[in-house]
């Protein structure tokens, strides 16, 4: 191997100068200067400051990439096999993650599902839009904009309207004033502390006037079904009576934040549970996300429509992200729920 001279020792140690320089501003100094911008609770400031350095350090995937495309070309030209291997898995691994933190989450798709029901209607069902470090109001903005291009009968919001919001609540949720329907919604665990701020009343009262209807533990009647929304399972708040107090000559559909509160739903004749709260796991990889969610949350439902023994329960992947700013293999979505009694 050749010595290297003096002037390579210096260019050498000047890019490692400039990536240094470069993983300070990024991972330090910009997110240090976002951070006061956002309502966060004092238990979770440290938790909330990783996050906005994971959100912003990201960037940095992209240079490691490219130096680590151009390393595999020049070991493998070299015939340095194992060296070339290496450099190659390297940037292949940079380049999932920058299509998982820069692609996917940019995504909105809308999917739709046939469902069996005694009423045909077809529901946009969004939920978990977590407006605060990991998704801005922009995003907020393209989903407005989605909905208003559908042609759907019912919008409904399942929760996780925001977390750790930025300061100014009313000036991020003002996207959803343009809607050209109602949106009939339920709060989500985020938007009742469990965990996150204090935002329920906030957010009642920097939507109030638009076409944003919160309906937890209340009934909506329409000429041909009824929609009762539920709160957050977490809350302990549900008492499922004032269901099953309803009379049958309609069918029911209930709106929630949780998968888990069909176990409050016991009793009650429904047409259809619809819920978030999952993400559909963010990195949806076949089995083992469901595995996962059956052993560390006790969840059977992650993402899509179920006919369960309770009754039938259709889970959205949501919109936003939380945790990892990542999303793979499961984009952001808007459900479009096609009930239909002929489906059958």
């Amino acid at each position: 191997m050749p010595t290297l001279t003096a002037s390579a020792w210096r260019n050498r140690w000047l890019v490692r100068g400039l990536w240094l320089a470069g993983i300070v501003a990024f991972c330090i100094a910009w997110p240090a200067i976002e951070y006061p911008t956002f309502d966060i609770e004092p238990q979770e400031r440290a938790k909330a400051f990783a996050q906005l350095v994971l959100l912003h350090g990201a960037w940095l995937l992209w240079p490691l990439l490219a130096q680590s495309a151009i390393k595999a070309w020049r070991r493998a030209r070299d015939r340095c096999r194992a060296r070339a291997t290496g450099a190659a898995l390297l940037a292949l691994a940079c380049a999932l993650l920058c299509y998982a933190r820069f692609v996917e989450p940019n995504e909105l798709v809308v999917r739709r599902t046939v469902i069996p029901a005694p009423v045909n209607l077809d529901i946009a069902l969004v939920a978990d839009v977590h407006v605060g470090i990991y998704t801005r109001p922009a995003k907020l903005r393209q989903l407005v904009k989605k909905l208003n291009a559908l042609h759907v009968d019912l919008v409904v919001f399942a929760g996780d309207l925001a977390y750790n919001p930025p300061q100014n609540l009313a000036a991020a949720l003002a996207p959803l004033r343009g809607l050209h329907r109602p949106m009939y919604a339920v709060l989500g665990n985020h938007d009742v502390e469990l965990p996150g701020p204090p935002l329920a009343r906030r957010i009642h009262q920097d939507l109030a006037g638009s076409d944003v209807h919160f309906i937890e533990h209340r009934v909506v009647d329409f000429p041909s079904f009824r929609l009762a929304g539920l709160y957050d399972w977490w809350s302990g708040r549900d008492d499922a009576a004032f269901l099953k107090a309803l009379p049958h000559d309609k069918p029911l559909l209930v709106l929630m934040h949780q998968p888990h509160s069909l176990r409050a739903l016991g009793g009650v004749d429904f047409a259809l549970a619809m819920a978030g709260h999952t993400h559909g796991g963010q990195v949806d990889i076949p089995w083992l996300t469901d595995a996962v969610f059956r052993l560390t949350r006790d969840e059977r439902y992650v993402d899509g429509y179920y006919a369960t023994p309770r009754g039938k329960l259709f889970v959205t992947p949501g919109i936003g992200v939380t945790g990892m700013p990542l999303r793979f293999n499961c984009p952001p979505t808007v459900d479009v729920l096609e009930l239909r009694r002929d489906a059958d």
